[in-house]
């Protein structure tokens, strides 16, 4: 993955925690942000310690990157992703993770058509 797709910056991945939304499944959690700035999607991968040392986070987190650029056009233009690998990863084999991944991305894709504070403030006019 080429350096303009990354995301490195931890304040940046806070934000996208703190003001993104996420979707998970066994596998991945995702945190998705929309950033006006960019035009081109940006990506960081976490791998916690729960899945083992360092090689083990390594080898998940090269993994994780194939995937992604196995599938980039599930990525959004416009948006910064943050990925979470939940210890089910080490369980499971390449092509199993890999339809995870695209499980839990188009999870994604189906609610930046409904965004969060758009959700919330529809409920508000209901009442």
């Amino acid at each position: 993955m080429k350096k303009d797709y990354r995301l490195k910056n931890s304040d940046e991945i806070e934000l996208v925690m703190k003001k993104g939304f996420s979707k998970a499944n066994h596998t991945f959690i995702v945190y998705k942000f929309k950033n006006p700035n960019l035009k081109k999607y940006r990506v960081a991968i976490s791998a916690p310690k729960k899945l083992g040392k360092a090689v083990v986070r390594n080898k998940v987190k090269r993994q994780i990157r194939a995937i992604l650029q196995q599938n980039n056009e599930l990525l959004t233009e416009g948006y910064d992703y943050f990925i979470i690998a939940r210890p089910n990863i080490l369980t499971i084999d390449f092509q199993t993770a890999s339809k995870q991944m695209i499980h839990v991305l188009k999870k994604t894709e189906l609610s930046k058509k409904i965004e969060p504070r758009a959700l919330s403030s529809n409920a508000k006019r209901s009442r």
